[in-house]
């Protein structure tokens, strides 16, 4: 192809270093080459990067690339500056504050900055737009669950598991896939966030047993569409996330099945068998035309870890894509909560703090598990806590970036509880309370 000079408004571009381009990404804007003066097209708008298209870039001696503003945010993979450690602590609330000093994670502090940080983001590489989802999403309210509401989300995330697994099925034995019936899914999904998001979170969030292959798809599903819309993600956007999330363990019945059912901790030899199951998915993804790119790189980089820790490639930050920095916090909380061979569930807040410890550490991507705890709260939805003023109460809503005041249901003897919201109380959460501390003794 022929290379074309053409003038072009600057203040709309960035440079960027080439090996910082994600795959899997369509353009809206072209790419020029970013080490002339002369504006060298590279790439038309509707392209979509590969590795091939890297590797074809590198070759022609591109080293730096000029991108739209539009693109910027889906192309790079910045990495936030690295949280430093908390000190080890010797009791809970210790341990929160000394995450909390941490700029990256720090929720912000005034009615007026909350409102700013919502609907602005300038520290991260995501931003909300007007095509972000999150637009669509009521205002935060005190107001308690509808029953008939509760009845029907817990119906619906049962039609939407063997929704799920049929999907599996299909991928499994025909190598195809309904893409109408992956489009119910997300529509219920959307439905269900625009309705209530915490109690779509909250179903999403539930822990179960390991193996369920195709729940925890649609759990990852569901908190990772709730991570996304916090980060101002469009509905498009979500829905690849989506879909990524969902067929994301379908490898999993092409591996020993023994070792990953079985009851004891992995050995290295399992361990090696689970870190195939990624590659055979994207294989088994590949072969499906209908199923967008960026879907099947996020099932395939689930288990990457920023720091180069997880696998199948050992890839680190620059190499991840956004979505699937998103889908692995999500896959790590799920994990988490949940018994797997070897390993008991962590409470709930546990798992948040890990996450957070995680982040800090450069593990995980900081942005996305910020985006976490104004899913789920500090203290995640469903947690049993107990208040500054003594009382007892449940967590039902979050107060998205003031993640650390939630709102709580107090419990009180007479039956009628209380809804509390912490943001506008003088009280405080000063810990949670495990299920082993309400049992009679």
């Amino acid at each position: 192809m022929v290379a074309k000079s053409v003038k072009k408004k600057t203040n709309q571009y960035s440079s960027l270093d080439i090996n910082r381009l994600c795959m899997g990404v369509k353009l809206q804007a072209p790419i020029y080459d970013g080490g002339r003066e002369n504006n060298i097209l590279l790439l038309a708008s509707g392209k979509t990067i590969t590795k091939g298209t890297i590797e074809n870039l590198k070759k022609r001696g591109i080293s730096s690339v000029r991108v739209h503003e539009r693109d910027l945010a889906n192309l790079t993979n910045d990495n936030s500056a690295k949280q430093r450690s908390p000190r080890t602590e010797n009791t809970e609330n210790t341990r929160v504050d000394n995450y909390r000093k941490d700029s990256q994670l720090k929720p912000v502090s005034s009615a007026a900055q909350k409102h700013d940080a919502d609907k602005e983001r300038t520290d991260s590489p995501w931003q909300i737009q007007t095509s972000s989802f999150l637009h669509q999403i009521k205002p935060v309210q005190a107001i308690s669950y509808s029953p008939g509401m509760k009845t029907e989300y817990k119906k619906q995330f049962a039609g939407l598991t063997k929704a799920t697994d049929s999907l599996y099925s299909q991928l499994l034995l025909s190598a195809n896939v309904s893409m109408p019936q992956i489009t119910d899914i997300t529509n219920i999904s959307f439905s269900q966030m625009v309705q209530d998001m915490d109690l779509f979170v909250l179903e999403g969030i539930a822990p179960i047993d390991s193996g369920n292959f195709c729940r925890h798809g649609l759990q990852m599903s569901s908190l990772a569409m709730a991570i996304g819309t916090q980060l101002g993600l469009s509905r498009e956007n979500l829905v690849h996330l989506s879909i990524g999330c969902l067929l994301h363990d379908t490898g999993m019945s092409r591996i020993n099945y023994k070792a990953v059912k079985g009851n004891e901790p992995l050995t290295p030899i399992d361990y090696m068998e689970l870190k195939k199951h990624p590659i055979i998915t994207y294989d088994l993804l590949n072969k499906i035309h209908e199923i967008p790119m960026v879907s099947k790189i996020i099932a395939y980089q689930i288990h990457e870890r920023c720091d180069g820790s997880g696998y199948p490639r050992k890839q680190k930050s620059n190499q991840i894509h956004p979505f699937s920095k998103i889908a692995a916090v999500a896959d790590e909380y799920l994990d988490q909560v949940s018994t797997r061979p070897g390993k008991m569930e962590l409470h709930p807040y546990f798992a948040a703090e890990k996450l957070i410890y995680g982040a800090s550490q450069g593990k995980f991507d900081s942005n996305s598990v910020r985006a976490l705890l104004q899913s789920i709260s500090l203290y995640p939805l469903g947690s049993l806590v107990e208040l500054s003023n003594g009382q007892l109460a449940t967590v039902i809503r979050t107060n998205r970036s003031q993640y650390d005041k939630p709102i709580v249901e107090v419990q009180s003897a007479d039956g009628l509880n209380q809804l509390r919201n912490l943001l506008d109380d003088n009280i405080h959460v000063i810990r949670t309370i495990s299920e082993e501390e309400t049992q009679p003794a």
